[in-house]
């Protein structure tokens, strides 16, 4: 399954609650999951898998910073 990943216009990304660099939108098999891009992040938190961009930017804006 082949997954658009850029951001919807009216989605942004929180910055990594770790190393406050900017967080991507991802896909594995299952779907799509959003993550610390920041190559100098030691932690990369990464949500868990969603169906839809939308439940995963949801989930990655929700996360205790």
């Amino acid at each position: 399954m082949i997954y658009d990943l850029k951001l919807p216009h009216w989605a942004s990304l929180l910055p990594c609650p770790f190393c406050g660099g900017d967080a991507e939108l991802d896909a594995d098999g299952e779907g799509v999951y959003a993550g610390c891009a920041a190559k100098q992040c030691l932690i990369k938190p990464i949500t868990d898998t969603y169906r839809t961009k939308r439940d995963a930017i949801r989930a990655w804006n929700r996360r205790p910073s």
